[in-house]
């Protein structure tokens, strides 16, 4: 909740006045109910440059419901990137927790079956999950050896990215 994890996420070297994403332990129920008044653990300083942040305001952005969470957001004025927190418990790009991800995979390969929601959200992460064990090596189908062998290399295993981004710090 009061820690934090600042981390590059791709690209690592973005435009001056590129938007990175700070990955903060984030209470979402206390911050469902506070919106913007949410005690946000403010960046000592700058992860691109080292330099000093000033509050940017809030940005809403959507996980797992239909209610918008407000995202704090900071700007460094030495390089001009913009820094928007996300909680931890959730892969850059998508607004689906880990664990939902996860249990999903395994059950798909435990069981073939889907868990009992969108099935569209869930084949595109077996589709991404497909396109990342083919690029570590060639297999049919997905099993939970190469889901592991994924997570274990700190890669997400569900985007279709080619070059895919790195989990966390």
């Amino acid at each position: 909740m009061a820690g934090a994890c600042w981390l590059h996420v791709f690209p690592s070297h973005p435009p001056n006045n590129g938007i990175l994403i700070l990955h903060v332990r984030v209470d979402v129920k206390r911050l469902r109910e506070n919106g913007k008044l949410y005690p946000w653990p403010r960046p000592r300083r700058c992860p691109r440059c080292g330099g000093r942040l000033w509050g940017h305001g809030y940005v809403p952005r959507y996980f797992e419901d239909a209610q918008a969470l407000w995202m704090k957001r900071w700007r460094c004025p030495d390089c001009r990137a913009v820094h928007t927190a996300r909680p931890r418990r959730f892969w850059p790009r998508f607004r689906y927790g880990i664990g939902t991800i996860l249990k999903t995979l395994r059950m798909k390969i435990r069981d073939d079956r889907w868990r009992p929601f969108s099935h569209q959200v869930q084949l595109y992460w077996w589709r991404g999950l497909q396109i990342q064990c083919s690029r570590m090596s060639n297999v049919g189908r997905p099993g939970w050896a190469q889901v592991q062998a994924i997570l274990d290399r700190d890669l997400v295993p569900v985007t279709h990215a080619i070059q895919c981004e790195t989990r966390r710090c």
